[in-house]
């Protein structure tokens, strides 16, 4: 069957057309175009793998707490979708940064679709007084010409891995993580431990919720939660999430949410909610585990993934406040999250997760729950 792309590809050939989204989102209608684009994209960059569903491209198209979100799509003469862009703009955050992510259908590469895409999201940005683009992407060949070609630099990189939820060795693994003594090492690598890992009387209780944290405990969690701030060293370039901080005990997946700068804010409730429902409008589910302080009451350490459609899921945040670590609380949260998923998703097959590369501590937890490497994100950043 032919292409409905032309085989002749001259850059003038492309139209960009840019929208600000509502907190919704794209329209039924805009979403299909963009997802048929996104979906030969993924074809042809992760062959052999399911393609993004729309929960899934819904949530990365809602506006961000206090800021903007614009969509930006590339269309030939025949109206269909070449090429599609996301803008981030924080307010609350990084007034001065703007994220983006760019996607090229496979059909239509190197013929400068994806040159318009970033010169139109490098004018948005400049409109709104940003003074540097962040764009998300792959390090690869085509990713690093791209790049040498447009002026822009590597300013911080996550490690992309995967858990195998169907592996043979993860109950073992997981069972080890949470409770120790109950388990047997042998077949298991040996790690040589620096801190008495507790056990499951030792005074934590566990916690578990599916989608918005309760009210009694929100203020506990967002307290906990922003230690992703307060981990971070503040630096001319901030860093595009979290993750790309050295942060101890602490990983994130969400590359584009505010990271450490000398203007943050702490996370605070509203924004917590402003997230919560963002992942539900889109149909994202939401799973929480924290371990609970009996003494005080005070949330040790937490961790949160979702699943858009019962099959992939996608870590989020694992954080452990600074006088609880040490104590083997991010591995143990980790597990327990992961046990409560399977339980929950049954037909969950893998979980990714993304952490900066310099994140050891959290690699090394990764590395003991089964967790793989596939491959490494850039955040690439134009000076405008």
């Amino acid at each position: 069957m032919r292409s409905p792309f032309a085989p002749a590809c001259p850059a003038r050939q492309w139209r960009v057309a840019a929208v600000e989204l509502g907190p919704s989102g794209p329209g039924a209608g805009e979403l299909s175009r963009v997802l048929a684009c996104q979906r030969a994209a993924d074809l042809a960059d992760r062959p052999g793998e399911p393609g993004i569903c729309p929960a899934e491209l819904r949530g990365l198209l809602v506006p961000p707490y206090c800021g903007r979100r614009v969509l930006f799509t590339a269309t030939d003469v025949t109206g269909h979708v070449v090429g599609w862009a996301r803008l981030g703009l924080y307010e609350a955050f990084h007034r001065d940064v703007a994220h983006a992510a760019i996607t090229v259908h496979p059909a239509v590469r190197r013929c400068g679709v994806g040159s318009m895409l970033l010169d139109a999201l490098a004018w948005a940005a400049r409109t709104w007084h940003r003074s540097r683009l962040i764009v998300d992407a792959p390090r690869t060949r085509a990713t690093e010409a791209f790049a040498s070609r447009h002026g822009l630099f590597v300013s911080g990189r996550d490690l992309h891995s995967r858990l195998d939820l169907d592996g043979p060795e993860l109950p073992h693994r997981l069972v080890a993580a949470v409770n120790p003594a109950a388990a047997n090492p042998g077949g298991l690598p040996r790690q040589r431990r620096r801190h008495a890992r507790p056990g499951p009387g030792d005074g934590f209780a566990t916690l578990c919720w599916s989608g918005p944290c309760p009210d009694e405990f929100l203020s506990g969690y967002v307290s906990t939660l922003d230690y992703l701030h307060a981990a971070q060293p503040s630096g001319p370039l901030p860093a595009p999430s979290p993750a790309d901080a050295s942060a101890p005990d602490s990983d994130t997946n969400s590359r584009f949410e505010p990271g450490s700068s000398p203007g943050v804010t702490p996370f605070t409730s509203a924004e917590v909610r402003h997230r919560e429902q963002s992942a539900s409008r889109a149909g994202l589910r939401e799973y929480t585990v924290c371990l609970i302080d009996q003494t005080t009451g005070r949330i040790a350490a937490l961790s949160s993934a979702h699943t858009p459609d019962g099959l992939r899921g996608e870590q989020n945040e694992t954080v452990v406040a600074p006088d609880y670590r040490g104590l083997g609380l991010a591995v143990r949260v980790k597990a327990q999250l992961i046990r409560g998923l399977l339980a929950a998703e049954p037909s969950l097959a893998i979980l990714d997760t993304y952490n900066a590369v310099d994140n050891h501590r959290m690699l090394a937890v990764n590395r003991r729950l089964g967790f793989r490497p596939l491959d490494t994100h850039a955040a690439w950043t134009l000076t405008l």
